[in-house]
């Protein structure tokens, strides 16, 4: 269907489903932006380190004899090999963990393998040059190039009132230069990583809005949607009819326990039984108008239940309790006189 008919926002059911295919909003500036901006943050603050380790490992092999050299150097790169591992293990901890945290952040905890699931269409070179030529492919590469200018000019900025500082730098001692030099190199990655993150925060709000288009739906595909999640009306109709059926059944198979039926005369029926073992008070088995009002009648006549016409305590039973609850004290009075009425007629007629 046409896109500009789809002018409804996807549905729970939608998202979710796509979601579980790993179609979701996402920008991988966000991730790879925090990357750098971590991992500078991270050499600022224990490069310092880092660079004392490899300073010392130089000054350590460098005042060695030739001949000794070969006992010497094994232990001496290896120590050295190990502390310097030491200082960069946090630094991929930490970059795993922001590259994870990034995309957590966006869409939530995803694991799907749908997403590399071989298809036919990826080998259609037709459709791979759509791909390639399309307006998100060509909008992917002016921004990246924009991007890429936009970061240089910002780099040149940042070093431009260095340049005479790193043109003396080499009159520097070398301690002292390559420390003056690693300091300026984090500078720039620092103030870029800024810059890529907010690039970056820009680029997810447009991926959002870009996907909440793309997945909108038309009016049709949410009632068909509505229709499988609920179910098609006329088959809702016949189930709840077919309920009813069993219920009233269930219904019909209580009357014969009742105590007394009262009518109003036909269009009205409803079932009492009073067991005074068991029941605080009357309780209504079953209920009913027209046929059923009919059906209760006759299964009542046909199982010796009394049948009682009283056609205003009749009504006010009906529409004040349901069937399988107690009759409230209102009723009390009235109702009892009717079954006294009954037991001593039964009585009665047994003598």
């Amino acid at each position: 269907m046409a896109q500009e008919n789809k002018t409804e926002k996807a549905t729970p059911y939608r998202r979710r489903k796509l979601k579980e295919e790993g179609n979701v909003a996402k920008s991988v500036e966000i991730a790879s932006s925090l990357t750098v901006l971590i991992s500078s943050l991270i050499i600022f603050f224990s490069g310092a380190l880092i660079f004392q380790e490899v300073v010392s490992f130089m000054m350590s092999i460098s005042g060695v004899e030739p001949g000794e050299f070969a006992l010497t150097a094994g232990n001496t790169i290896r120590d050295s090999f190990l502390r310097i591992v030491g200082l960069l293990t946090p630094f991929f901890v930490v970059t795993v963990l922001v590259v994870v945290g990034a995309h957590i952040a966006q869409f939530g905890f995803i694991f799907t393998l749908k997403p590399l699931q071989f298809k036919w269409e990826r080998l259609n070179p037709f459709e791979g040059f759509k791909r390639i030529v399309s307006l998100t492919t060509l909008f992917e590469l002016v921004k990246n190039s924009l991007k890429a200018v936009l970061l240089f000019g910002i780099a040149l900025l940042v070093l431009k009132g260095s340049v005479s500082l790193i043109l003396g730098s080499v009159q520097m001692p070398l301690v002292e230069g390559m420390d003056f030099l690693l300091n300026l190199i984090i500078k720039v990655v620092l103030v870029l990583g800024v810059v890529a993150f907010m690039i970056a925060l820009l680029d997810f709000a447009y991926k959002r809005w870009e996907y909440e288009r793309r997945i909108r739906m038309s009016r049709q595909e949410v009632k068909e949607e509505f229709k499988q999640l609920e179910g098609n009306p006329e088959v809702r109709a016949k189930i709840k009819a077919r309920m009813r059926e069993m219920a009233r059944g269930r219904m019909m198979a209580e009357v014969p326990k009742a105590s007394v039926v009262i009518t109003n005369p036909t269009h009205i029926a409803v079932a009492l039984r009073y067991d005074g073992e068991k029941d605080r008070a009357p309780v209504v088995v079953a209920k009913g108008k027209g046929v059923v009002a009919e059906r209760i009648v006759d299964v009542a006549q046909s199982h010796d239940v009394p049948v009682v016409r009283k056609p205003e305590l009749a009504r006010a039973v009906y529409q004040s309790v349901d069937v399988g609850e107690e009759i409230p004290p209102e009723f009390y009075r009235a109702v009892a006189e009717i079954i006294a009425f009954v037991m001593f007629r039964r009585k009665k007629v047994l003598v």
